[in-house]
């Protein structure tokens, strides 16, 4: 398979939250840590991702990944303070020529406050979209999310972007999803600017009459990469939520809608080790 074909193909095999950037990421760890006066929340992430490559230069994904978030008030500490998803992918790359090729993945996620267990909790979701080699300097993606949320389903579009516009400068995205300008200042280290955007949500405990919280942020974040190695990457970004909302629902008055409404814009840091393999 010649380097072109090759690079596409890696590039692709991404979980949905990094399906435009310039490298694949094989394993992650990660924290993150919004803050506003009494309110904080910690982010913990742990993710793997696995590509195996099949006949005729195709491939089977397979990747899992953890989140937690821990939220905490200094002062009124509130009753849903943990919540967690645990998710799978599984999934396929088909090499259809050199310029050509699509990417399917299936998401199957337990997302909760984790008190106890039910298929209340699942949520299946997929992600296919075609990724066209334009040229070396423009790749394209377009495809459709789908995820079942539990106030019912979330479908968009989703158009992927990667320009190289010098051996120094790049801007990649997932509209709607994440829009990065990322600069080379020297062979181990880069600098970027990106825009984030998230909407998920979490199954409540019995005690909350199985309702759930609905999570919506944007983000914006100046970040640095540093490469230990080929692959070994030490990252690091500050930034601001321009908008971060959770909201409780269908708890029959249990718990207040505006329960966890003091979690808004907040200042945040974010650091992590990963392993990645890039494509310039």
């Amino acid at each position: 398979m010649n380097r072109k074909v090759y690079i596409m193909i890696i590039v692709t095999l991404l979980q949905f939250s990094a399906l435009s950037q310039p490298y694949t990421e094989l394993s992650a760890l990660k924290f993150q840590k919004y803050s506003s006066n009494e309110n904080q929340t910690n982010e913990y992430s742990a993710a793997i991702f696995i590509p195996i490559k099949t006949k005729k230069n195709n491939y089977l994904i397979f990747g899992a990944g953890y989140n937690k978030l821990s939220l905490e008030n200094s002062l009124n500490q509130p009753k849903i303070s943990n919540l967690e998803a645990l998710a799978i992918q599984l999934g396929r790359v088909i090499n259809l020529n050199n310029d050509w090729n699509m990417t399917t993945i299936l998401i199957q996620k337990i997302s909760s406050d984790f008190q106890d267990f039910s298929k209340k909790d699942y949520q299946i979701g997929v992600v296919s979209f075609l990724t066209k080699q334009l040229n070396e300097h423009t790749k394209y993606k377009l495809g459709l999310f789908y995820n079942q949320e539990f106030w019912g389903p979330q479908i968009f579009p989703i158009l992927g972007f990667d320009f190289i516009l010098s051996d120094k400068l790049r801007f990649f995205g997932l509209l709607p999803r994440m829009i990065n300008l990322e600069y080379k200042i020297s062979k181990s280290g880069y600098l970027g600017f990106k825009f984030n955007m998230k909407r998920t949500s979490y199954r409540l405990a019995e005690q909350y009459a199985e309702g759930y919280v609905q999570e919506f942020k944007i983000d914006t974040q100046a970040y640095i990469d540093y490469y230990l190695n080929d692959k070994l990457t030490l990252f690091g970004s500050f930034g601001y939520a321009l908008v971060r909302k959770y909201k409780i629902f269908e708890t029959k008055d249990i718990l207040a809608e505006d329960h966890l409404s003091g979690f808004n814009n907040q200042l945040m840091a974010h650091a992590g080790l990963a392993i990645r393999i890039r494509s310039d």
